[in-house]
């Protein structure tokens, strides 16, 4: 007898178990997100369990997030490129989306959104990707994949005399360009405490790669690990130094680590079909994995665009770039709660 549930403390190692062996599961389904979610910015996770006698053989997590400008929003999950249900088969992956949109009915939320790979029937927006590329041990014969661009450019790079460094002591100097970068495109960004509890949640799955041009760093990404496969968490880079092609030896010197170090994928990251990111992710011999991000509403409000190419979002990108830097980064991240 199969029986929907509310994730109790007694059943955590039961799900984080689950999230290990289920091949749906992702990164981002790993209980420590949960506590990285909540503990930045503490929106109520509701995660859900399908169980069979003492085994989950499902989960769902979701967190429900409330404004009163922004309205209510149940999604699984924030902050993340993809997270959404994870079960044994198709009737259970339907049990639990029927209790989540009973969830939505009880709380009165506006609509609930699960962002994952596969088609569940429902409201879609599919204009999102992420890039996967195959590794191999040898990283020479990755290097012969990408377009010849790709190499001349990460060539370039070397020449220019850019360095790369790891390690988490970089955060104070990956957030400074971070931040910048994310205020040039006119978004709000995480606070810095967000970051440190990615690091602190994730000890051993996370890591920090930054190039600098002597002594400044000028690009960085936050690397995290999950069942062999490496992903582009958050990155930036300044636009002055673009010139150079920063983050053409940042991605490389990241593809031949993790080529030495055995894993079989790099993930590059999320983008919007036919932005620049898209392309230039593209041209590293990716494979575009498209991304379902599907909707349930119980009322007749229809799902608002939150992406960077809807109407509102362009609208705001244009005000908060004129925002001064320093006024932007502090009440920044008092904003980027309201886009998940």
């Amino acid at each position: 007898m199969i029986e929907v549930l509310e994730l109790k403390k007694d059943d955590e190692y039961l799900w984080n178990d689950y999230v290990y062996s289920s091949g749906d599961a992702t990164f981002y389904h790993q209980l420590a997100w949960r506590d990285v979610v909540r503990n930045s910015y503490g929106f109520k996770p509701i995660y859900l369990i399908a169980k069979d006698r003492d085994a989950i053989v499902g989960i769902l997590p979701m967190f429900l997030i409330k404004s009163k400008f922004f309205g209510k929003k149940l999604i699984s999950v924030p902050f993340a490129p993809y997270g959404g249900v994870c079960a044994d088969n198709e009737l259970i992956k339907r049990m639990l989306i029927e209790e989540a949109k009973n969830i939505v009915d009880r709380y009165g939320v506006d609509y609930l959104e699960l962002r994952g790979f596969r088609d569940l029937g429902l409201l879609a927006d599919t204009r999102y990707y992420t890039f996967i590329l195959k590794l191999e041990r040898d990283h020479e014969v990755v290097w012969r994949r990408f377009s010849k661009k790709v190499r001349n450019s990460t060539r370039k790079a070397i020449k220019s005399g850019l360095r790369v460094g790891r390690g988490r002591s970089y955060l104070k100097d990956f957030y400074k360009v971070y931040s910048r970068n994310m205020h040039s495109l006119g978004s709000p960004t995480h606070a810095m405490s967000f970051f440190r509890n990615v690091f602190r949640k994730f000890p051993e799955q996370t890591d920090l790669v930054v190039v600098k041009n002597e002594d400044t760093v000028i690009a960085g990404v936050i690397l995290l690990q999950f069942k062999g496969t490496v992903i582009s968490g958050w990155a930036g880079s300044l636009k002055r130094y673009l010139g150079l092609c920063p983050n053409n030896l940042m991605y490389w010197e990241i593809i031949r680590n993790a080529c030495r170090s055995g894993y079989r994928y790099f993930d590059f990251g999320r983008s919007l079909v036919g932005s620049g990111t898209f392309r230039f992710k593209k041209a590293w011999a990716t494979e575009a994995v498209r991304l379902n991000y599907q909707f349930y509403t119980s009322n007749s409000k229809s799902v608002p665009d939150m992406s960077m190419q809807s109407t509102k979002r362009k609208r705001f990108a244009e005000v908060w770039k004129r925002i001064p830097y320093p006024v932007a980064n502090v009440f920044g991240h008092i904003l980027r709660r309201y886009f998940p």
